[in-house]
């Protein structure tokens, strides 16, 4: 039967149909060990006892046999029986109580009895000439079962076998026993079967009561609900640790579904309110003629907030590279002095925009272990923010030095600062702080977001200090070459 869909019935199908529960596999699989020991244990309590009553009746028959062994002499005409009152006995005469059968056979003859039993009447003991030796055998006497002995008589130590004193004894009570003995134990067997499954079944159905109720919890959960968990069980066994397993896996699940929602959000806003601007302009700008100087504006105008949107898509995509599961960074020996160098060569025109007093410090060895175009685009980031954010002629100090097992690159500026409570958001993606930002600043709030994300991925430590209208200071902790 074929697993259905999500929906109820195809819940009802996969639980009622031909599929085997978990608590019935455990009891059926419960079930066939316990059958297998019980069986073999069965089977060797009825081979005790039957080994016990037949070495029992063994005993006794070749008590008796060897009892009227000793009454027989062989003398050259023949085999003489001596002692008669042993023939007398009471389990020899009748067979209401106790009978004994006995009965002396010439070797060679099976039909020449020297004596038997009065007991036996016209029957004879069944004699098995091809026997040399004492045996032990199972026959009838009138559709009767007895245990019967053979037990030869010798005519002196190494003399041939002269003749055989055949003795028996009824059978009925011991196969009756024997037969009540199997009856037991099968039904025992049985109902301890019967017992054990719905026990097993029982105390199964107790153990994975957890599981149903983590099962249940988990069907529920959908994208509208993802703050629902799954209650832990008291017990801190292995469904606990699968409820709290599953537990963690929907809280990293909500977080990347509620950070990702919020991301398409902001995304969506960013986007929205600059294309909205451009469209107005441009409609504004084609409802009447304008003069020239007018035009130009309103271009520059579009022309800017085209290229803000252009670089906010440029980091999205790179935001969304960088958070792919596959990326793998390429992690190189360089020197992060050479890349330092680079970035300031890109912002060199913006410097000189601003007149800021540019202070660059490096000291020791800078080789680092990273990958190179990550640790770029951070230092670059990193440093466009603190020419961003510096007012015309302030300072701004990058330093790079080694310490240890780790290169720390700094920079800090002279700008706003941040208050200490947004100071925690500041690595969000596209939160900007309000008292940061002018006229003059434009932003999409996914730099210092691309910082931390490149440097979690190259185990580089990124750290933000600020003080309002103190400045702000960013150090990055490279592992050393």
């Amino acid at each position: 039967m074929k697993r259905m869909g999500n929906g109820v019935k195809g819940k009802k199908v996969w639980r009622y149909g031909r599929e085997i529960s978990i608590r019935d596999r455990v009891a059926g699989l419960y079930l066939m060990v316990t059958a297998s020991l019980l069986v073999m244990v069965f089977v060797l309590v009825y081979v005790l006892v039957e080994h016990h009553v037949y070495s029992h009746i063994d005993e006794e028959l070749e008590e008796v046999a060897d009892k009227f062994v000793g009454c027989l002499r062989v003398t050259e005409c023949g085999l003489a029986v001596e002692d008669q009152t042993e023939w007398m006995e009471r389990s020899l005469i009748t067979v209401d109580f106790s009978p004994k059968f006995v009965q002396v056979v010439a070797a060679g003859n099976s039909s020449g009895i020297v004596k038997k039993s009065f007991n036996l009447f016209s029957d004879t003991l069944q004699y098995n000439p091809v026997l040399d030796r004492v045996a032990f055998y199972n026959a009838t006497i009138v559709d009767a079962s007895v245990r019967q002995v053979q037990v030869p008589v010798f005519h002196g130590d190494k003399s041939p076998v002269v003749a055989w004193v055949l003795a028996a004894v009824p059978l009925e009570e011991s196969l009756f026993i024997l037969s009540d003995l199997r009856t037991v134990l099968l039904v025992s067997l049985l109902a301890m079967l019967l017992i054990v499954f719905a026990a097993t079944r029982f105390i199964a159905g107790k153990s994975i009561a957890p599981l149903e109720k983590v099962i249940e919890t988990a069907e529920k959960i959908t994208q509208e609900n993802l703050d629902e968990r799954i209650v832990l069980p008291q017990r801190r066994d292995e469904l606990y640790r699968l409820a709290s397993t599953i537990n963690d896996l929907l809280n990293r699940l909500q977080a990347v579904y509620t950070r990702e929602k919020q991301f398409t959000a902001d995304a969506s806003h960013e986007l929205k309110t600059p294309l909205a601007s451009v469209l107005g302009t441009l409609e504004v700008l084609i409802r009447k003629p304008r003069n020239p100087v007018h035009y130009e504006e309103r271009i520059d105008f579009c022309i800017d907030e085209l290229r803000r949107m252009s670089g906010m898509v440029e980091q999205l995509l790179l935001l969304a590279r960088y958070d792919s599961a596959s990326f793998v960074p390429e992690v190189t020996v360089f020197d992060a002095r050479q890349t330092v160098m680079n970035v300031l060569k890109r912002v060199d025109e913006q410097v000189k925009e601003k007149e800021l007093q540019v202070v660059f410090e490096n000291t020791g060895n800078t080789m680092v272990q990273a990958d190179a175009s990550m640790l770029e685009i951070m230092i670059g980031n990193v440093v466009s923010n603190a020419v961003k954010f510096s007012g015309k002629g302030e300072p701004v100090a990058i330093v790079i030095e080694r310490k240890n097992s780790w290169v720390i690159c700094s920079v800090k500026d002279r700008g706003p600062g941040i208050s200490a409570e947004k100071v925690d958001r500041i690595f969000e993606r596209f939160y900007r702080v309000d008292e940061s930002r002018n006229a003059t600043i434009n932003g999409t709030g996914l730099g210092l977001a691309i910082v931390k994300k490149l440097g979690d991925l190259q185990q580089i430590t990124v750290r933000l200090s600020s003080r309002k209208n103190k400045g702000t200071t960013v150090t990055l902790e490279i592992p050393a070459a």
